[in-house]
């Protein structure tokens, strides 16, 4: 059985705005479950659309710089 989550818990658990997670609601990126005005999400729908998010952010990009300027690094 899987443990249900408010949009409060996943916020402080993931570390971002709520705005966010409703929006993620919203778009259909994470399943929920709507119960008066309270929105739930199950706890394994968060974790995969946790790491879908962290499959889509780019690799950091390496770029070269001017050789003056390699001392403020």
């Amino acid at each position: 059985m899987s443990k249900w989550l408010t949009v409060e818990q996943i916020r402080k658990r993931l570390r971002m705005r709520r705005e966010r997670v409703i929006e993620a609601m919203e778009s259909g990126k994470l399943p929920y479950d709507k119960r008066g005005r309270v929105r739930y999400a199950r706890e394994c729908d968060v974790e995969a659309w946790e790491q879908s998010r962290l499959k889509k952010a780019p690799d950091a990009v390496r770029r070269h710089v001017h050789p003056d300027l390699e001392d403020f690094l």
